[in-house]
């Protein structure tokens, strides 16, 4: 491996712009930052900047390099206005949300660091307004999420919802493709990914799991119900009606109209939550002086996602069901060292997520049949262990009465053999037939005839006779 003086070169030629696109490994967090900062260089700082959005890039890191004092005075400049912008009164057309502040330094912050930029962060977030307005928006709940379903446009609408609702997904992680879907079956209470032909009756799928930002650095596995993949094939049955073929591994789940698999955007997904939640009533128009609505129209899914999942009782510690259903929403962990330290099976993710899958289900009918199933399989489970506890109980019983048994033989034994000191040799007491004793059958016999009373069998012993035979 060796590293030649062209590539050096052609490093240190690349554009700031460039570097910037680079850090940026999600497509959704890339379109986002490029955004933000394209609003920041081209109109906060349409006085101060020349050219293009890329060459405006280009000239904040020229300048910023000349002299970093320039740029502190700058991101300094601009939180005081954006902080004069939270002290507004939230019915104005310029107030902005004190949350909001820090949304417009983190691609200013990607653009300077990914180009070496020295810039004092701590002096810079002191400046930032204090956050001290709860926000009030909530997720969904299960009886808008059923109302949903009712206004929804066809199967992909029904998709989008249970897939949404089920998964805790954002937006963005909805530019899926049919390879990064794979079913989860359980056959005689094993979880698996394949099944052999032989198995495919008695396969049960249990959940499905999708892989999101599949081809970048920030891919992590979420999961979906068995409602949420039914209504994911019933998609596919019109996905193939429209294109006329079946789907190939790496075209897109979720398309525009027509007979073209273009892949569909995370705003368009969006936008046909927004008609579904228009035809639906849910979200009317807002008051004076109301800027938001409670329910964001796709985090509100993933507001329902956490918190149905912490309602729901785990095995596993909380700390440790906590850090999981974490992994299982995108983030890293309740610290960054989380995703490290707390190397987590993909099979211990399904188990967590199967636990919780009756409350993610959104149909009651199929609620009511998973709970009951939930509650069958618990009473079979107590009543398999209660089984195996008066098997134990039994076996208990049987070695007591075993010994119990021995005891007194070799009590009378020793009787015999004091008694007949002359017959008390080694030889003699073999000929009794003691060797022969099948004791097993003995105490068999005493608990399925007697119930295990086994009181007059051992004073039989105690008064029986012993005389030795020649073979």
């Amino acid at each position: 491996m060796k590293i030649h003086r062209e590539e050096l070169q052609q490093q240190r030629e690349e554009l700031p712009i460039e570097l910037f696109y680079a850090g940026c490994k999600s497509p959704e967090t890339k379109k986002k930052y490029t955004r933000t900062l394209n609003k920041i260089l081209c109109d906060v700082l349409e006085d101060v900047l020349e050219g293009t959005f890329e060459q405006r890039a280009n000239q904040l890191v020229s300048y910023s390099q000349e002299n970093p004092k320039w740029i502190q005075g700058v991101l300094l400049q601009l939180s005081e206005k954006l902080r004069k912008r939270t002290e507004l009164s939230p019915d104005h057309a310029d107030y902005l949300n004190p949350t909001s502040v820090n949304n417009y330094f983190k691609p200013l912050r990607k653009l300077l660091d990914m180009n070496d930029i020295p810039v004092s962060w701590k002096r810079i977030y002191a400046t930032f307004p204090e956050l001290d307005n709860v926000s009030e928006s909530r997720g969904y709940t299960l009886q808008e999420i059923q109302k949903l379903l009712q206004h929804a446009n066809g199967a992909i609408d029904r998709a989008i919802i249970l897939i949404a609702s089920s998964s805790g997904i954002r937006v963005g992680g909805f530019e899926l493709k049919w390879k990064d879907i794979v079913p989860v079956y359980q056959v005689d209470e094993k979880i698996t990914f394949d099944i052999t032909e032989s198995q495919e009756k008695q396969a049960e799928i249990v959940c499905a799991m999708i892989s999101i930002y599949n081809d970048s650095n920030q891919k992590y596995p979420a999961f979906i119900t068995p409602e949420a993949y039914d209504a994911l094939l019933n998609y596919k049955m019109e996905w193939i009606k429209e294109v006329g073929r079946e789907p190939k591994p790496d075209e897109p789940i979720f398309k525009r109209e027509g007979i073209l698999p273009i892949p569909a955007k995370p705003t368009a997904i969006k936008q046909r939550m927004e008609r579904i939640l228009g035809r639906s009533g849910i979200r009317m128009p807002l008051v004076t002086g109301k800027r938001r609505h409670d329910v964001p129209v796709m985090n509100g899914f993933r507001r329902f996602w956490n918190k149905t999942c912490n309602e729901t009782t785990s095995k596993d510690s909380p700390l440790a069901s906590l850090i999981k259903k974490e992994y299982l929403m995108g983030h890293s962990g309740l610290v960054k060292t989380n995703k490290n330290y707390f190397k987590t099976q993909i099979s211990e993710l399904i188990e967590e997520y199967l636990s919780v899958v009756p409350n993610l289900t959104i149909s009651n009918e199929k609620r009511l049949r998973l709970e009951n199933k939930k509650k069958t399989e618990k009473i079979e489970k107590l009543e398999q262990q209660q089984k195996e506890i008066e098997n134990l109980k039994l076996e208990v019983k049987r070695i007591d009465i075993k010994n119990k048994i021995s005891d007194a033989l070799k009590k009378r034994f020793i009787e015999w053999a004091e008694e007949n000191p002359d017959k008390a040799n080694a030889i003699q007491i073999a000929k009794t037939g003691l060797g022969k004793m099948d004791i097993d059958d003995i105490v068999e016999h005493l608990i399925s005839k007697h119930d295990g009373d086994i009181g007059e069998y051992l004073e039989r012993i105690s008064l029986s006779n012993i005389s030795v035979k020649d073979e």
